[in-house]
């Protein structure tokens, strides 16, 4: 097993737990799907009622501006989201905040008050801010200031509790004082009377809202009232068993013309159309949580925040659902504690708790993410697939380390998936497939073969060898371990060895595939395949030195054969290698790695769509190639994907078309029929603009600014207010007609200055490109520009020009032009040097990375990968419990001395050899130094499990070695150490085990001695 195989993945989306093994499905042909006719396919599952809504967290704790409890969001008409706290205002452009305080700064408007309870834009997209003792303030964008209404009212003092649009254009404003109505236009104030003719007027107005039929309804603490159109004073409508001591936090019609009511200790009411009142209560341990703010989260759902976290509401139904934070779920609500949701013009959804503000799509299409549904039972870890195969009814098969194999049976409306162990194998399946007809699957693990029925309910055992690959094709079952072996699945036995196997380039199959010319082709450890089955002429492959299209790595992880005939060969550390058939013979065509835009060069599945696409899926991300010109266009967590690392190597397509991955923390479904995302719409926006010592607002773009002649400086941030995506994104600009050149830049380095500007008028021109575009540009929406007018110095007039002294002038602009054009050309130069010194460092890179890791004798891991793996495992043991063992060989030193070094070493390369083959592939074996060796067992921690493991170590030194004319015996002594505690040092845990060995030798050697004390 190669030694980086060994490693986890480094690429990790918002830590998912820790996992150190890898078992890689088997490659499954495209032909291998079930036929129409023989089981046809099932109805396309909604797995969206199983999928996991995965947060983006923004800002956590203390990178909250001015460390201030947020308290509300709300999005201006220029697209920018603002964020209320009761520390001042901050305005979130995608990757940085702009803070307002009661102190002023360059750019930045004082606040009459750090308190803000309230942020809401009206329908014209003016932005208004809710303060705590000052009233109502309104954002002026031309000159970045706050402002009051025209004229003085009582409204200006008051402290103010929510805001709402009146429906045509106005505002709406709950406060201590009452119900205030701000005018459309010329935003004149007045009060609006809440309460019956005759009644005490309702004061501190806590929720608002207006119908689709212009019903106006206003809630102050337990008590609600109602204003149709053509009353004259509202109604007080009377919520049967609402408590007296309660407050109605919120009010939202559904999309049925029904009224939700949040209460604050009561859970919620529904009003139907027949004026009837529902109660709705919900609990969590026994309790009623705090409700507060309901939005429409499209599609028909209403989402209600809580101090529980979200509160999902489905009226066509009526049910209510929660969604919560998950300790377990790094990517889940951020926290339970919610003060507010908003929902932006793009459909994200933003939750404000009191630490941390997120957003989330609430309505994904295109990938889901699953994670929760992989659990057995409440609040417990999900499991983690590291093998799955699509079953032809649309159920999903999955194994895990050391626990047996699932099936998630696909969601039924109004219901989720369903969870169902699968009989067979108790551990580690690595591989499935599924007959042709339907009728039965396959099942391979480290406890050897297994036939199950499809319903899940039987199984039975054919083979007691370990297998890891599985292909089926037609009636005939490959099964790849160690060799390859076949099986009629008509009357499955164990499977027959085939004679071909052992002229393979290794006896460690990783992967099998079929092409459309019947070779089959099997990748290796140390190397790829393709055996003629007639004949059974096997024709190896090696990588390929130089920069030729060949193989670029030994460890040929995946293969697939497409519908166009070719060979797509996937490597560890090696990118794709695509084989072609040309007249009788097979060549490589092209060759796709990280410089040609793979997210990794450690390739993990690969798969083809419907639509001949291909999706591959990397330690890096996942990524589409296109069939015909091979671009790639990678899938980033703004397109939904969640999990990034995917080296468990699981996937396959779903019977309906959907490409299914296994990664590092749960399982993406991608529906390549659904819309890409479209982040075109969004708006590039100037985010500040500085010139000289004054700082512009108001600046959104095909404006025009003077600078003054003793200026001449310029420095103009930007950003696309696309927040899904805006950390990903890149931008280009450049100054016409000064540049011809564009200057790149990413989204943390999104700003362009320039000083000493020419006088007269130029243009500064931005445009968000793709983040991958290569040497063209790929621009995205429209640009954004600022028209430059330059006053002109007294020597820049054209009285001046006209005297002797133009000419100069003309020679030394000239020179200035010729000087930066100079300069243009050498950066380009320069920028041409890197790009090339870059591409020989990434070829040399993985060389360079496994000489630093890797013993030159046995082609096992040093004593640097050992120090590492073992940290890792320390780190990860109460989790993840683990074993340590010491291996030194007996008499080693007397076989040197006799037979010679020459001998020794050949007997150390085969002690590794058989030490490789009497572990299990996620085990990790290292040399040390001499014939010193260590073995990492992943999972296994109690005593008895580690005397089976010890008992194949010596069962596979049972024979001698054959050295030339020498035979040698070698003999083992082993010291274990079991880790099973967090707290251990690496230093601990090698002292225990190395203790342990000094036991065995004492005790005679040939035997092995488990440590006595405990770790720590």
């Amino acid at each position: 097993m190669p030694w980086y195989r060994h490693l986890p993945s480094l690429a990790i989306l918002g830590g998912m737990a820790s996992l150190t093994a890898s078992a890689r499905m088997a490659e499954r042909p495209r032909n291998s799907t079930s036929s129409p006719t023989a089981n046809p396919l099932p109805q396309r599952a909604s797995w969206r009622a199983s999928a996991d809504l995965m947060f983006k967290t923004v800002a956590r704790d203390d990178t909250i501006p001015n460390a201030g409890l947020p308290r509300s969001v709300a999005q201006d008409g220029t697209g920018f989201v603002w964020i209320a706290t009761d520390a001042g205002l901050s305005r979130w452009d995608g990757t940085g905040f702009k803070t307002y305080t009661t102190q002023a700064r360059p750019g930045a408007a004082a606040l009459p008050e750090l308190m803000v309870n309230q942020v809401f834009a009206d329908q014209g997209g003016v932005l208004w801010l809710g303060m705590s003792s000052e009233g109502l303030l309104r954002h002026d964008v031309e000159t970045d200031r706050f402002v009051r209404p025209p004229k003085r009212t009582a409204l200006d003092h008051a402290h103010v509790l929510t805001m709402s649009s009146d429906g045509s254009g106005g505002l709406l404003v709950g406060s201590d004082i009452g119900l205030s109505h701000v005018r459309r236009g010329d935003h004149v104030v007045t009060a609006v009377p809440v309460g019956p003719v005759g009644g005490p007027l309702a004061r501190d107005v806590q929720a608002i809202h207006i119908g689709r039929k212009g019903v106006l309804w206003v809630a102050r603490g337990p008590n609600l009232f109602r204003r149709r159109p053509a009353d004259r004073a509202f109604q007080h409508i009377k919520i049967p068993g609402l408590p007296t001591d309660d407050v109605i936090s919120a009010l939202h019609e559904d999309i049925k013309g029904e009224l939700w009511i949040s209460t604050g200790k009561s859970g919620f009411y529904l009003f139907d159309h027949e004026g009837a009142a529902h109660h709705h209560p919900i609990a969590v341990d026994e309790r009623t949580p705090k409700l507060g703010m309901m939005i429409d989260a499209g599609e028909g759902k209403l989402w209600s925040s809580s101090r529980a976290g979200i509160w999902v509401i489905d009226p066509a139904t009526r049910r209510i659902r929660r969604l919560a934070h998950d300790p377990l779920i790094p990517a889940s609500l951020p926290e339970d504690g919610l003060n507010a949701l908003f929902r932006d013009r793009s459909g994200l959804i933003w939750a404000v708790g009191d630490s941390s503000l997120a957003y989330v799509d609430p309505s994904p299409l295109r990938v889901l993410s699953i994670v929760s549904a992989l659990r057995t039972g409440p609040g417990l870890q999900p499991h983690a697939a590291w093998s799955v195969g699509a079953a032809p009814d649309g159920a999903i098969w999955y194994g895990t380390a050391d626990t047996p194999a699932f099936r998630l049976i696909p969601p039924q409306p109004g219901s989720a998936a369903r969870l169902e162990q699968l009989p067979g194998a108790r551990r580690d399946v690595q591989a499935f497939a599924f007959s042709e007809r339907g009728g039965s699957a396959f099942a391979a693990s480290d406890e050897g073969l297994f036939s199950i029925s499809l319903s899940g309910t039987s199984a039975r055992k054919l083979s007691a060898k370990p297998w890891s690959r599985l292909l089926m094709d037609g009636q005939t079952l490959y099964s790849g371990g160690k060799g390859v072996g076949t099986t009629d699945v008509r009357n499955p036995r164990a499977p027959i060895p085939t004679r071909w196997s052992a002229s393979l380039t290794d006896q460690r199959v990783r992967s099998m595939a079929f092409t459309t010319d019947r070779a089959f082709w099997v990748g290796t450890a140390h190397g790829l395949n393709r055996v003629d089955l007639a004949t059974g002429t096997v024709t190896q492959i090696r990588p390929s030195a130089g920069l030729a299209p060949g193989l670029k790595a030994n460890y040929v992880s995946t293969l697939l054969g497409d519908r166009k005939g070719r060979l797509w060969a996937g490597t560890a550390g090696g990118g794709i290698t695509i084989y072609v058939r040309n007249a009788r013979h097979w060549r490589p065509l092209r060759h796709l790695g990280r410089l040609e835009g793979l997210p990794h060069d450690t390739v993990d599945k690969i798969l083809e769509g419907r639509d001949g696409a291909i999706w591959v899926s990397t330690d890096g991300g996942i990524a589409r190639i296109d069939p015909l010109r091979l671009t790639i266009t990678t899938l980033r967590p703004s397109d939904g994907v969640a999990f990034i690392a995917n080296w468990t190597g699981g996937g396959d397509v779903l019977p309906d078309g959907r490409i299914l991955f296994a990664g590092f923390g749960g399982l993406t479904l991608i529906d390549p029929s659904a819309p890409e995302r479209n982040s075109v719409a969004a708006p590039l926006r100037f985010t500040s603009v500085i010139s000289g010592a004054q700082s512009l607002a108001g600046l959104a773009g095909n404006d025009s600014l003077p600078i003054g002649r003793a200026q001449r400086d310029l420095t103009a941030e930007f950003a696309k207010l696309d927040y899904a995506s805006s950390r990903e994104q890149a931008y280009a600009y450049r100054l016409s007609p000064l540049e011809t050149e564009w200057t790149r830049v990413d989204a943390f380095h999104r700003v362009a200055r320039y000083t000493n500007l020419p006088a007269g008028q130029s243009t500064l021109e931005i445009r968000a490109i793709a983040p991958t575009s290569g040497s063209r540009l790929r621009p995205i929406g429209a640009p954004l520009t600022l028209e430059l007018n330059v006053e002109h110095r007294w020597y820049e007039t054209l009285l001046f020009r006209a005297t002797a002294i133009l000419g100069l002038f003309l020679v030394i602009y000239s020179l200035y032009h010729l000087r930066m054009r100079a300069t243009l050309r050498r950066q380009k130069l320069l920028e041409d040097l890197v790009k090339d010194r870059t591409t020989k460092l990434l070829v040399s890179q993985s060389e360079l990375e496994k000489l630093a890791y890797t013993d030159t004798l046995t082609g096992l891991g040093n004593r640097r990968l050992f120090g590492e793996a073992l940290t890792r495992h320390v780190n990860n043991a109460e989790s993840q419990p683990f074993s340590l063992l010491l291996i030194d060989l007996d008499r080693f030193k007397r076989i040197n001395d006799e037979l010679g070094h020459d001998v020794g070493d050949a007997l150390l390369v085969e002690v590794a050899d058989r030490l490789t083959d009497a572990v299990r592939q996620r085990d990790s074996i290292f040399r040390l130094g001499g014939d010193e060796f260590a073995i990492l067992l992943t999972g296994i921690s109690d005593e008895r499990a580690v005397t089976d493991a010890c008992q194949r170590l010596y069962n596979s030194f049972s024979t001698t070695v054959s050295i030339g004319q020498h035979e040698v015996r070698a003999d083992l002594s082993v010291g274990i150490a079991l880790g099973t505690d967090g707290s251990v040092s690496n230093e601990t845990m090698y002292k225990l085990a190395d203790v342990a060995l000094y036991d065995a030798k004492r005790a005679g050697r040939g035997t092995w001695r488990l440590s006595q004390s405990t770790p720590g």
